[in-house]
């Protein structure tokens, strides 16, 4: 592909989506990941889309995310029901990790009940919540950059402290879930993280209200390979839970 109609099509494949990542651009044009980080520079530099790091986001693009407040309200029944299916899948002694979001804020409550739990978690919301609600769960908080809008630790330092942990369950709130694709996330910059906290979990289980089927990104958090287990409500679309199930995942409807 000439390197113009290339940049061309990545041009309007940014301004599409809002955001991408380098590796879903070199996958989609064919070339090398070394070839898109050129074009990327290269046309942050005429100003035609922002570079940030892993991928690029479109001029004048706002994020995807909706603040925290807002997202904590939406589908609130839905998430309660979601919650309380989750901290059920988890064994007495086991450690688990708890990403930030609206729908894992809502397991908080419940998992005085697990007995003998280690919660993992790089989420300065969810520390405090269990911190401030019980003294039975112990919390391990990964370390790192602070994402200040989502009070959510990033980057290196982050993955550098999961080399030492063994996680049973990692349980995330998805910004989407496409039942061909996989878990979607909102945020390029949190996505690295978020894949390698799901590399260091032997199980992912994904939390999703019935909306996030229709939530759509660039950005691919974990294929639906890696995906053990979905826990969503009764008015999740049936041929999606049904696409899920016929890939072998375990889809809980609360």
């Amino acid at each position: 592909m000439l390197s113009e109609k290339r940049r061309s099509k990545l041009l309007h494949y940014v301004r599409d989506n809002g955001s991408v990542s380098v590796d879903d651009l070199a996958e989609l044009l064919s070339v090398s990941v070394s070839t898109v980080r050129r074009d990327l520079d290269e046309m942050d530099e005429r100003g035609l889309l922002r570079r940030v790091h892993g991928g690029a986001i479109a001029v004048g693009a706002e994020s995807a995310e909706t603040s925290i407040m807002e997202r904590a309200v939406r589908h609130l029944e839905e998430k309660h029901r979601i919650a309380q299916e989750a901290v059920g899948l988890i064994e007495p002694g086991s450690t688990i990790l708890l990403t930030g979001g609206s729908t894992t804020a809502q397991m908080v409550p419940y998992l005085a009940s697990v007995p003998d739990v280690t919660v993992v978690t790089n989420s300065i919301a969810i520390a405090h919540g269990i911190g401030t609600t019980t003294e039975d769960v112990q919390v391990l908080v990964l370390g790192g950059l602070l994402r200040n809008v989502e009070l959510s630790l990033l980057g290196h330092l982050t993955t550098q402290a999961l080399a030492d942990i063994h996680i049973d369950r990692a349980f995330f709130s998805a910004y989407g879930l496409d039942p061909g694709y996989g878990m979607l996330g909102a945020h390029l910059a949190e996505a690295e993280t978020d894949r390698n906290m799901i590399a260091a979990a032997r199980h992912l289980v994904v939390l999703a209200d019935h909306s996030k089927f229709d939530q759509r990104s660039a950005v691919r958090i974990a294929p639906v390979s890696r995906i053990g287990t979905v826990v969503t409500d009764a008015h999740a679309p049936a041929e999606a839970v049904a696409a899920l199930r016929a890939r072998d995942i375990v889809v809980i409807q609360a």
